[in-house]
C-alpha cells in the first residue's frame, strides 16, 4: 500500500506543476491586479514590473502637470515611456474615468 500512496502524492505533485505550467498568466493577474494611472501612488507605480522610481516619478509629474490620463496613450508624453515600453506595460495599468474631476464640481 505504501507504493501506492508515493505514487498518489508524485502524481498530486505533478497535476499542481502542470497547473502552473498551463495557467500562469491567470494567477499572476490575480496576485497583480492593475495599477490605475489616475490614482496610483509613488509607491504603486513602482510596484508594476517595468517601472522604476525615475519613471513613477515622471509620470506623477506628468498627471501633476496636465491632468488626469484619459487613455493608456497618453503615457507616451511622459518621458521615458515610448511605444514598446507602453504596449509592454499595458497590461499592467488601467485609466480610471476622469470625466467629472472635482474642481469642475461647484461648492453650495
Amino acid at each position: 500500500m505504501s507504493m501506492h500512496r508515493q505514487a498518489i502524492g508524485y502524481l498530486v505533485v505533478a497535476l499542481v506543476l502542470s497547473m502552473s505550467i498551463l495557467f500562469p498568466t491567470s494567477w499572476g493577474i490575480a496576485a497583480n491586479p492593475k495599477v490605475d494611472l489616475n490614482s496610483a501612488t509613488l509607491e504603486q507605480l513602482e510596484s508594476v514590473n517595468g517601472i522604476g522610481h525615475d519613471t513613477a516619478e515622471q509620470i506623477l509629474a506628468h498627471k501633476k502637470a496636465h491632468g488626469a490620463f484619459h487613455s493608456m496613450d497618453e503615457l507616451l508624453k511622459v518621458k521615458g515611456v515610448g511605444k514598446v515600453r507602453l504596449k509592454a506595460l499595458a497590461e499592467a495599468f488601467t485609466v480610471s474615468d476622469q470625466s467629472i474631476r472635482p474642481e469642475d464640481v461647484s461648492q453650495k
